[in-house]
């Protein structure tokens, strides 16, 4: 790896192992002092493959991390890879990162418990308690995020501006799982999470629309991530396109995998009949939450822009 590329990989090491990390363009420019024009427009810039001619992959392959999300002009996603990958150097990424072997490998232990369940694989025991809305409420959205959050616990309640010139206000996974909630006119169950099936938390295009989000029980919410288990990142991906028929701007139709109708999901919840009736009514009940603060300053999905009949409370 050149020095050139050397801030990224500091910068990606202090950020949670565990967790995607997303960088604007503008951002990485910054760390390594110039992207060449190939990182600007060309994906196979940011394969996960190294070589001599691509040192700039060892940035992030080094840390176990993979390229999983590339928008052009806007931000680039580097996700956890699985941990049992190997990285440049011979060793997998969990040594790396650790320096030590595990004393518990939680992959073997979720895959002989569910094989005690009589599950034939991961994928049969995601998809037999993996919820989605149902397509008649989500189309009401119009392929729309709801609300203009992103993802920064940090900065929660904060606004902001992106450099796209667009204003949002900054989330900590509370209003993607209200809004999957209101949609469902449900109440949250225990030990439940509530994913995104693309991953990357600081679009605003897609953190709150319906059809990147699914709800898991949380003992299997940790699959959903990809760092160990990108099968079943690929399923709902699969799943929700199937469903929905929808992917972010810039990304290509998910393969169907194989076996997929082989699998039992879930039912959705019964279709809403006016969805922004439902989320009016909702907003009006939580006026101090962030969607509804976001949408009196910000606009939502339902409006044109600030929307004061969102009352404060």
């Amino acid at each position: 790896m050149t020095a050139k590329y050397e801030p990224l990989r500091l910068a990606l090491e202090s950020a949670p192992s565990d967790e995607p990390v997303s960088f604007t363009f503008a951002e990485l420019d910054e760390l390594v002092g110039g992207l060449p024009t190939s990182a600007r427009n060309h994906r196979p810039w940011w394969a996960n493959t190294f070589s001599h001619s691509r040192p700039h992959a060892l940035a992030w392959m080094s840390l176990g991390r993979r390229v999983s999300e590339v928008r052009f002009g806007e931000a680039v996603v580097f996700s956890p890879a699985d941990a049992d990958a190997e990285v440049p150097g011979g060793t997998t990424s969990a040594t790396r990162r650790s320096g030590s072997a595990a004393i518990l490998d939680g992959v073997s232990a979720l895959a002989a418990v569910l094989k005690r369940a009589d599950y034939e694989t991961v994928l049969h025991a995601v998809a037999a308690h993996t919820v989605f809305l149902h397509p008649d409420t989500v189309d009401q959205s119009k392929g729309s995020a709801l609300f203009r959050l992103v993802r920064d616990p940090t900065r929660r309640g904060k606004f902001d501006t992106l450099p796209d010139g667009r204003s949002v206000m900054y989330d900590d996974n509370t209003g993607p799982t209200l809004a999957f909630l209101w949609a469902a006119e449900g109440a949250k169950g225990r030990d439940v999470q509530y994913n995104h099936v693309w991953g990357d938390p600081r679009n605003p295009d897609t953190y709150t629309a319906l059809w990147n989000l699914c709800a898991t029980p949380a003992f299997l919410a940790k699959t959903t991530d990809g760092s160990n288990h990108p099968e079943v990142v690929r399923l709902l991906r699969y799943r929700a396109f199937d469903l929905f028929g929808r992917v972010p701007a810039g990304e290509e139709k998910p393969v169907r995998p194989s076996g997929y109708e082989s699998l039992t999901w879930l039912p959705a919840p019964e279709p809403v009949n006016d969805l922004e009736a439902v989320l009016r009514r909702r907003l009006a009940d939580a006026p101090r939450s962030r969607p509804a603060v976001s949408a009196r300053r910000l606009g939502w999905a339902y409006s044109n822009g600030p929307d004061s009949t969102i009352g404060e409370g």
